[in-house]
């Protein structure tokens, strides 16, 4: 459910949506790995990857180049007017209800609510960029990148910086930043017909999403090397 926040209280449920994402990638992915190894003992089947830190950075991975693809899947389809829009969009809020759901498997209804409302703002935001974009409005496309990197990016670095120790927080938030502009790209190339363009910037940022899950994963590892012994 959205909630209607005011700047006071968006940059709280920001913080908390940052505490929480960071509280889901190591919950969920590493959970995960533990179910897989009880999995393992009780059956001949082979382990899926030869160590636990190599399971973590395949479910940061995939989480994230997950997010990259259904983002441009649903906005070009509902930029063209496609008939699959509405199935798409379903997807890419989905995705987003599914973490949002792994949150409060963790944190309680509470934490699930905020991170839904926040992600599904961060998600909009996108939106009005490409609605923008095709228009022609340069103002409103600085402001919904103006409010992601205010709400997200910046915060974001931050925070995971002072969580853990083996980040720097301007790399991190120069790689952030760097994402976004790039999914900003595929939304002008798209616009603007250059669809080559698009997916050669979507195969690119794929790349660059999977180089900052992996390299969240390191640090991960490297702050509680416990969890992942094999």
């Amino acid at each position: 459910m959205y909630m209607k926040l005011n700047k006071s209280e968006s940059g709280n449920v920001a913080f908390i949506a940052i505490a929480v994402i960071v509280g889901v990638f190591v919950g969920f992915a590493v959970g995960k790995m533990m179910n897989n190894d009880d999995t393992n003992k009780s059956s001949s089947a082979p382990p899926t990857s030869m160590t636990k830190a190599a399971d973590l950075r395949s479910n940061l991975v995939t989480l994230g180049v997950e997010h990259m693809s259904l983002t441009n899947t649903a906005v070009d389809d509902a930029l063209d007017g496609s008939p699959a829009a509405a199935e798409s969009a379903k997807a890419l809020y989905t995705n987003g209800n599914n973490i949002g759901a792994a949150v409060g498997s963790v944190y309680g209804k509470e934490a699930e609510t905020t991170f839904n409302s926040v992600w599904k703002l961060h998600l909009d935001e996108f939106v009005k960029y490409a609605v923008a974009d095709k228009s022609g409005d340069e103002a409103a496309k600085k402001a919904a990148l103006d409010t992601i990197e205010a709400q997200y990016t910046k915060p974001l670095a931050q925070f995971l910086a002072k969580a853990n120790p083996n980040i720097d927080e301007k790399t991190l938030e120069t790689a952030l930043g760097d994402h976004v502009q790039m999914t900003a790209a595929m939304f002008d190339d798209h616009v603007q017909g250059k669809y080559a363009d698009e997916y050669a910037e979507l195969q690119t940022a794929n790349k660059h999403m999977e180089s900052i899950m992996s390299s969240l994963a390191g640090a991960i590892v490297k702050q509680y090397p416990a969890k992942f012994q094999n």
